[in-house]
């Protein structure tokens, strides 16, 4: 680079998103903040004593003018880089200045976050997906980004150009900071390691970057240091907070209150993970499949880790981002200790945080499989829990409901962080947004009486074939579907076509009354297949009365996995297999006078790879079915679909 080229004194390289615009984009992958409305202004009263609660809600004391914003870098027990240095994490804070000088203590509400540095997208190509797919007993993919194109940087030795970032380049104020500091509460934005302005490097989720912040709530906590600068030695109390911890966040920002959570740090109270990961297997994988998030096609754990490392001397973070795009197995697409490593649900049991799950229901990044596992594992580990659902995709609440959204949260960070007895946790457990855009509530989710009503296929599947509660199993009958020779049709318009060759598609008759799913789909089919390798999609259907289409959710299977996703076993073309699998859980309501659908395809365009052979499959369809979740269970389906 020349010299005019060199970014100066604490700018990120000119390949930098900058932080606004990476939460605007979701950043990287789309694994980012969620976009939000424009902050919500409270009224203030001057002259605060302290917090003032009505209603068990926080309400507006300090004035809006009255923050102080301040930095620190809190030090960790990990050395990411192995440099022997231990990482520091830099976190900004925002309280109300006029309680400085006084004895008031308030707790925390901590966003943490990869993109407060923004994104560098030069230094990591997305993958190439229009790839064959991999079969055990030939030589593999080595699964290179499409061209090299690692960027140019600039190593600079001062402590300062080091990082993107400089001491006046403050992250907040947020939506959520302007709302709750006139409440009461200290907001604070905490960095993952390599990102921003902390030290160390990004290791995409696992415990190195959950412990780099699980250290902030240590030191708030007064049990980890902080220090008023990077590299400086003079250390920083945190006598101005009680150390009651909440975290919230979307996406990633809201994936690592998850990771923090499942480590049951003490003084961690509360979490809102808004749209989040609680497995990052399922967030670039399923069943064995090497799946995209939505919107990413190519994108992997390499990529992302690489873009959001956005210090300049990046070469110290060049290790540890090989050895994840080694040890992520993007080649078989099988879970592996890299994946392990990576899995919040299994530590689920170590959560003593209260918890309030937030989701969108057609969110096809960060699927619903992510929300639905953790609460699941919740419940069966006792954690105080709420759940919010609502039909947007990739976002928060804040943008589908937000005046009711604010008042939640202030009842729930009252609650649980000033300990004031409010009825947050009264009444149902559940708030799901319904498809005509209204809100319900419910005891639970999924919503209770929900069970098991088993539907099976009947012929004719290229056109319309069918889908009935009946008995079907006997002698075969087979179909077959085969992908496109030009793969650019998405399945949306596959499932559309009146009759295709390139999907299979199975429905109910019309419903007389409707019907509501609540949970995971499992399709269980017999499938053939005509060489070694082949995508499989499941995709739940809605059927309007004029035959009209609308994807509810999806799935996929790699048979290489049929016995397990951590082991990879050949296929015999010819020979069929029973295969099991999940489909994205969903809340739905299908409307009288639609029908319920089933479709099976190979490959899915926007998500899986996309094999350059053309891929058929046969389908054993007296030996296939799918099982639904429905409230009220077979004796409601049978209902719905009955004559009289």
């Amino acid at each position: 680079m020349s010299g005019d080229d060199i970014p100066r004194d604490g700018e990120p390289s000119e390949n930098v998103l900058t932080r606004r615009e990476a939460l605007g984009t979701y950043a990287a992958a789309g694994i980012g903040a969620a976009v939000v409305p424009g902050a919500v202004t409270a009224t203030a009263a001057a002259d605060a004593d302290g917090p003032i609660f009505e209603d068990g809600r926080a309400q507006p004391v300090f004035a809006e003018d009255d923050v102080l914003r301040e930095e620190f870098w809190v030090e960790t027990e990990t050395d990411t880089t192995d440099t022997g240095d231990l990482d520091r994490i830099h976190v900004e804070i925002a309280r109300p200045e006029s309680t400085v000088d006084s004895d008031i203590a308030l707790p925390v509400i901590m966003e943490p976050s990869p993109y407060y540095g923004g994104l560098d997208m030069s230094t990591a190509d997305l993958y190439d997906v229009d790839v064959s797919l991999y079969e055990p007993d030939k030589p593999g993919r080595d699964n290179r980004p499409r061209s090299d194109t690692s960027a140019e940087q600039t190593v600079d030795s001062d402590d300062l150009t080091a990082f993107s970032g400089s001491g006046t380049d403050w992250i907040g104020p947020s939506t959520y900071e302007e709302y709750f500091v006139p409440r009461g509460f200290v907001f604070a934005y905490a960095s993952s390691p390599g990102t921003h302005k902390s030290t160390g490097a990004n290791t995409c989720g696992d415990e190195r970057e959950v412990n780099g912040i699980k250290a902030v709530v240590d030191w708030l906590n007064g049990r980890a240091t902080a220090y008023d600068s990077r590299s400086g030695d003079d250390p920083v109390g945190a006598e101005w907070t009680t150390g009651k911890t909440g975290m919230i966040g979307a996406s990633y920002n809201g994936t690592l209150p998850n990771g923090v959570a499942a480590t049951g740090v003490d003084g961690l109270e509360a979490i809102v993970p808004e749209v989040a990961v609680s497995s990052w297997y399922d967030y670039f994988r399923a069943n064995g499949h090497v799946v995209a998030p939505g919107g990413w096609q190519g994108e992997d754990a390499y990529q992302l880790a690489a873009w959001v490392t956005t210090r300049k001397d990046r070469e110290v973070a060049e290790p540890i981002l090989e050895q994840i795009e080694v040890d992520q197995g993007r080649e078989t697409g099988n879970y592996n200790e890299f994946w392990d490593a990576r899995n919040y649900v299994h530590d689920a049991d170590n959560v003593e945080a209260a918890v309030l799950v937030t989701h969108g229901l057609n969110d096809d990044n960060v699927k619903t499989k992510q929300f639905a596992q953790w609460y699941d594992a919740l419940r069966e580990a006792g954690v105080s829990r709420k759940i919010w659902l609502h039909q947007g995709g990739h976002s928060s609440p804040l943008s589908h409901r937000p005046d009711e959204w604010l008042d939640e949260l202030n009842l729930w960070w009252t609650r649980w962080l000033f300990g004031v007895e409010n009825d947050v946790m009264d009444g149902p457990t559940a708030t799901v947004q319904r498809e005509d855009d209204s809100w319900t509530t419910y005891d639970e989710w999924p919503v209770p009486e929900t069970s098991e009503a088993e539907l099976n296929f009947t012929p004719g599947g290229r056109t319309m074939g069918g889908l009935t509660l009946e008995h079907t199993r006997g002698r075969s009958v087979t179909e077959t579907v085969v992908d496109p020779e030009e793969p650019e049709t998405p399945a949306d318009d596959l499932i559309a076509a009146e009759e295709s060759p390139h999907r299979l598609l199975y429905t109910t008759a019309q419903l007389a009354e409707e019907v509501h799913l609540s949970g995971t789909v499992e399709l269980d089919v017999r499938l053939s297949f005509d060489s070694e390798s082949a995508n499989v999609t499941g995709v739940l259907v809605d059927v309007g009365p004029d035959g009209e289409t609308e994807i509810i959710n999806r799935g996929w299977m790699n048979p290489q996995n049929r016995k397990s996703n951590s082991e990879t076993f050949a296929i015999q073309p010819g020979t069929p297999y029973r295969l099991s699998f999940d489909l994205q859980p969903d809340d739905h309501v299908f409307a009288s006078d639609h029908r319920i659908g089933i479709a099976v395809l190979s490959t899915d365009y926007n998500f899986t790879q996309r094999p350059p052979e053309v891929k058929e499959l046969t389908l054993d369809v007296k030996q296939s079915a799918a099982r639904l979740p429905i409230v009220g269970g077979t004796d409601a389906l049978s209902d719905a679909l009955s004559d009289d």
